[in-house]
This record gives C-alpha cells, structure tokens and sequence, in this order.
C-alpha cells in the first residue's frame, strides 16, 4: 500500500511540476495575445493532466502501438541506464525500507495542511461577525473585510459594513458586477480544489507557486470580464481598487475583491487594449489544444504498456551444495533481488533486466556474498533460453527468462 501511494505521488508530482512549468511560460505572453480570461482557462490543463494520470493507473489504459514506441523507450531510461552496482543495489533497498515512513509523513503533513485550511476558514467567518442581509447583500460588522464571494455550494457576496457610504453607486456596481462573475463561474470550488491539490502535494514548490499565480489570474480575469461590459468605466473601476484595504487574511478558497494579489499588475492591466474577436477565437482553439495536449501527454507518461515490458525469471541456484530454484515476475527497469543461505554464508543475488530486443533481455547482475560484491556480471539472454554462472564453484546460478502470460 505504502509502494502504491509513493509511485501515485511521483507520478501526480511530475505530471503536475511539467504543466505547472509549461503555464507558468506561457501565461504572460498569452495574455498580451489572446487576453487574459483565455490565459485563465489555459490553468484547466493542470486537473485534466491529473485526472488523466489517475484514469491512466486505475483503468490500465492501453495506448496505440506507435505511440508506445514512442513513450516507452524514455519512460524506462532512467532505470535502464543505471548500472547495477552495489550502491545501485543498496539505495533501492533502503528506498523499499523507508517508503512506508515516507507515506506517513506525507498523509501527516496532508492531513494537517487540510486541518489548517479548516481551521483558518472558520476563523475567517467569526471574523466577518454576524451578517445582515440587506438587497440580497451580506453586510459584515467589520470594514476591513470584503467584499469577497463566501461559500462553496451556496456563494454569498459579503461587503463591508461601509459600502454604501465608502463607494459611489458606480463603484459600487462595478464591485457588485466583478463578485458576481466569481458566483457565475464557480470560482470558489476552483480555490477549494486548489488548496486540496497544495494539501495533497505539499512537499512540490511548483504547486503553491502555481497556486499564488492562478489565484491572480482569476482576478485578473474576473476584472476583464466587467470592463468587457462597462469599457467606459476603467477609472472609476480603478478607484474602487484604490479604496479598499487589503484583507487581513489568506486568500484562502474565497474570492476576494483585492486580497493579497498584486494591486499594481491590476490596475496596469486595466489599460490593455482587449483582444480582437478574432484572436479571441484563434486563442480558444490554442487553449482547448493546449489542455487537450496535456492531458494526453500525461496520460501517455502513466498509461500501462504492452506485456513484454514484464518478464518471468525461473532461477536455479546451487549454493554450498543446496540447490533452490525461485521464480520472479520482473518489471523492465526494475530492480530484483534474491537471498540465498550457504554453509559458508549469505549470498544476494541482485538482476536489473533491460529489453535488447524483441527476443532477448540484458540481464545486468550483481553478486554479493556477505555483504561484498563478488562479481558482476553482464548477460545476453535470448527469450526461452537458459544463461548461467558461476563464482568460484561456491555459487552457481542459472537463469531463464520467459514472457509471462496474459
């Protein structure tokens, strides 16, 4: 269990590091080309590549020849490449021996992160105090608060408790018109699923980087959309953006007016000039093949490959005269080990096996006895056939390797 959610945290890691790296390129200058509420739905490629790893390890998916062909060969470099010495050797096992440690820490940490997200989003609404309800507005008692969008299934717009007298009717429409594109498109299950993807990958510098970078281009894209239907308004939009304070909490999952974003990168993007309906057009096809890739992509680097990429070892060992004769069914790439007990002690016998081709394996091997490497040797074996060998006429190994069946 412990083995299975360490390879799901490698796998989602790296999936969502490489996405994560390709928008962070990206996003900037999408937005100068195809404004800014494309370069905000370019981020759907981080949960499509995720959920694409997760489909890819539950289903088995099965990807087209070609494309394996493709994949295959760089999904098993990093294994195949590797000698299989007795520094190789030791830091696989002891990788094994601290994966169970390393899966509690990591659900510690999660479960603790969650907690505190919990925690701090009921402080957040004690702190608004009670609320008044008034023209289908929540006033809080506070004037350091709001406005912001509260609440994931049933959003309320909560403004401060001096709205009416801080900002122009205008302003206040323009404020009103920004918090209701949040509630339109759902934007605070988008910050819950974010800081459930920091909670889940909190060791992963790249997620909460990410996450400061969406949480500003939602903004951004939020301002867009009301000037996009009030162009004429962008000063009074900016003086509303002047006047109110900066809250005095963590973004968290609600969608504040200002929050802890970048108040100058919003104000200069108000003078941009937006994207023509052409290039409006031309960046959604770019975006939905931009995720689209993604998802494929990941799903390419997680899916299943074909049958031969495993292999069945029947070993015959004869060791101080006791003969033994084990079965492993090996993964490509992927270290295996055998321990044999002798009259005249311990022998391991560690294989790391690597495709040569259609009907032969390399079988790199390494020998200890007692701890000490006593050979190395290298093995060509063709598919069916038996290949052997033997240390000093104290140990004697001999293999065959076989494709299992499906």
């Amino acid at each position: 269990m412990a083995n299975e959610i360490v390879h799901a945290l490698l796998a989602t890691s790296s999936v969502a590091g490489a996405v994560i790296l390709l928008l962070c390129a990206i996003r900037k200058p999408m937005r100068r080309a195809f404004g800014v509420r494309l370069a905000y739905m370019a981020w759907a490629a981080v949960p499509i590549a995720l959920a694409a790893t997760a489909l890819a390890a539950l289903y088995a998916v099965r990807l087209p020849t070609p494309v394996q062909q493709v994949v295959a060969p760089l999904r098993h470099l990093a294994g195949a490449g590797l000698p299989a010495t007795d520094v190789a050797g030791s830091l696989w096992q002891q990788w094994l021996q601290w994966q169970p440690w390393l899966a509690a820490a990591w659900l510690a940490v999660a479960v603790a992160m969650l907690a505190w997200y919990g925690y701090a989003h009921r402080r957040y609404r004690q702190r608004l105090g009670p609320l008044s309800c008034e023209g289908g507005l929540h006033y809080s008692t506070r004037t350091d608060e709001g406005p912001a969008v509260v609440g994931l299934w049933q959003p309320i717009v909560v403004v401060p408790a001096d709205f009416a007298t801080r900002y122009t009717p205008q302003e206040q429409q323009l404020i009103l018109a920004h918090e209701a594109v949040h509630v339109r498109r759902r934007d605070p299950l988008m910050n819950a699923f974010c800081a459930l993807m920091q909670c889940l990958l909190w060791f992963h510098p790249l997620v909460h980087m990410a996450a400061r970078r969406f949480r500003l281009d939602q903004e951004l894209a939020c301002d867009a959309a009301v000037l996009h239907a009030h162009p004429a308004l962008k000063r009074s939009y900016a003086d509303a953006m002047l006047k109110t304070q900066m809250s005095t909490q963590a973004a968290l999952i609600h969608c504040h007016w200002q929050s802890t974003h970048p108040l100058k990168e919003r104000i200069m993007q108000l003078q941009q000039t937006p994207p023509t309906k052409l290039r409006r057009t031309f960046g959604r096809v770019i975006v939905a093949t931009l995720v689209a890739a993604c998802g494929y992509g990941a799903m390419a680097a997680n899916a299943g490959v074909e049958s031969t990429d495993k292999y069945m070892i029947k070993m015959k060992l004869s060791v101080g005269g006791e003969t033994s004769a084990p079965a492993l069914l090996v993964q490509e790439g992927m270290p295996a080990a055998v321990v044999s007990e002798g009259k005249d002690g311990t022998w391991r016998t560690e294989l790391l096996l690597t495709k040569a081709s259609d009907n032969s394996v390399l079988v790199k091997a390494v020998i200890k006895h007692d701890g000490k490497v006593v050979s190395s040797p290298g093995l060509l074996v063709p598919i069916g056939e038996t290949a052997a060998v033997a240390v000093d006429n104290q140990f004697k190994l001999q293999l065959a390797v076989s494709k299992p069946r499906d």
